[in-house]
């Protein structure tokens, strides 16, 4: 079962990160996700160059260190 959760940019270690059960895990590149778009899961893959991104189907963008997005895991 997919949990929908919200990922987070923790500045101190320098990646993206969900909480759950209590504890904070850090994502790696290469971790697959769903990211909600206007309250729509699109399939996307976690990636890293000079800055942190998303590659969805036919589309690349860059995350934003200070916003939150919700994803499913």
């Amino acid at each position: 079962m997919k949990r929908k959760v919200p990922m987070r940019f923790d500045k101190a270690q320098q990646r993206w990160i969900v909480a759950l059960g209590g504890r904070d895990y850090g994502l790696h590149c290469g971790e697959i996700l769903e990211l909600y778009v206007d309250g729509e899961p699109i399939p996307c893959r976690l990636e890293l160059d000079q800055h942190w991104y998303v590659c969805m189907p036919e589309v690349r963008f860059n995350l934003r260190e200070s916003d939150k997005y919700l994803i499913n895991l």
